[in-house]
């Protein structure tokens, strides 16, 4: 018939006969695995060891760039004489964001978090959130404007060349989790005395890549607009001549990136005995996003070239090369990638428990 003893018989006592041959309980210690929970925890505690710190971001981080270019330049000429306007412009508009907001730090490396309590963290990456919006709106304005006139028999003649670079493009980047460190060991203290617990039901987590989450809107709005003018006018028995050349570049690529978990580390141990709680040593982070990824690109060239001859002769050329990079990365909800050359065990006191009966 089996025996109902209460398990405080197998506790070591203070004042009490450790001997063996005199305690009957004490017979059966080989039956009472060591992993049962014969204690219970006195309170939630943490250990951590070069873990990265969290990133928390909450509210709306708004960029407004506006730029205005508009040179003008104009030559007129009374009888008899002649109009010449020449222009030259080299225009580079920089307004690229770039908005971080909730990112968690990486975890370190070579890190021991070794103790009791609910969780025990080594190397490992800090979480990143964000709660919010991230708006960027660019507006470039590029308007040159060039006139010769010749009020006579002369000669109006009018040359333009443009340069222009927009660069629009915005880097908005939200919840990003920390990378996790290599090297690391995150373990559960040895028991102080037999008997007692070697179960863990808390968290060990060994170069575990943080998790990134992003609640809100990613907004980036970028309008260009290039109308160069070009115009000769000559009057009667003149000649009009309008030359214009134009290279533009139009590069208001985005990338947007939200709710990304960090990569887990490499040759990272997390062991313990008996334990219920989470046992990872190199995961990837959880990557969530949620909300809207919003890209708005408006590039506009209207180049206006214009000869007017009043009874001479006219003639107008105009030569245009236009490059637009609209392009858009989103990237939104991904998991990090997994360590490599990591260990987790979590059955050793279990298989010593079998063995040690086994041989008895």
């Amino acid at each position: 018939m089996t025996e109902i003893r209460p398990l405080s018989e197998d506790l070591p006592r203070a004042g009490a006969d450790q001997n063996p041959a005199f305690n009957v309980a004490a017979g059966h210690l080989a039956l009472v695995p060591t992993w049962l929970p014969l204690d219970v925890a006195s309170g939630p505690s943490s250990n951590s060891a070069g873990s990265g710190g969290d990133g928390i971001s909450e509210g709306v981080i708004s960029s407004n760039a506006l730029a205005v270019f508009m040179p003008s330049n104009a030559a007129i000429a009374g009888p008899h004489s002649a109009a010449e306007a020449v222009q030259g412009n080299d225009a580079f508009i920089n307004q690229h964001p770039t908005e971080m907001a909730g990112i968690g730090g990486n975890g370190g490396s070579g890190n021991v978090a070794i103790g009791g309590g609910d969780a025990n963290h080594a190397g490992s990456g800090g979480t990143g959130l964000f709660y919010g919006g991230l708006v960027s709106t660019e507006v470039a304005l590029f308007a040159p404007v060039n006139t010769a006139v010749a009020a006579g028999p002369g000669a109006a003649h009018s040359d333009q060349s443009n340069n222009a670079l927009f660069l629009q493009g915005a880097t908005q980047i939200g919840g990003i989790g920390g990378s996790g460190g290599d090297h690391n060991v995150a373990s559960h203290g040895p028991s102080l005395s037999p008997g007692t617990t070697l179960t863990f039901t808390g968290d060990n987590y060994a170069g575990h890549g943080g998790d990134g989450y992003f609640v809100g809107s990613m907004v980036d709005v970028s309008i260009a607009i290039f109308s160069p003018i070009n115009i000769a006018i000559g009057a009667a028995g003149g000649s009009a001549e309008a030359h214009q050349t134009n290279n533009v570049i139009f590069d208001q690529g985005t990338v947007q990136i939200a709710g990304v978990g960090g990569n887990g580390g490499g040759f990272n141990l997390s062991s313990d005995t008996i334990f219920t709680g989470n046992h990872v040593g190199g995961g990837g982070g959880v990557g969530s996003a949620t909300g809207n990824m919003v890209d708005l690109n408006f590039g506009y060239f209207h180049p206006i070239n214009i000869a007017v001859p009043a009874g001479g002769t006219a003639d107008a050329q105009q030569i245009d090369h236009v490059l637009y990079d609209q392009h858009a990365l989103q990237l939104a909800g991904i998991a990090g990638h997994g360590g490599e050359g990591n260990l987790t065990d979590a059955h050793s006191a279990l298989v010593d428990d079998i063995l040690s009966f086994m041989h008895s």
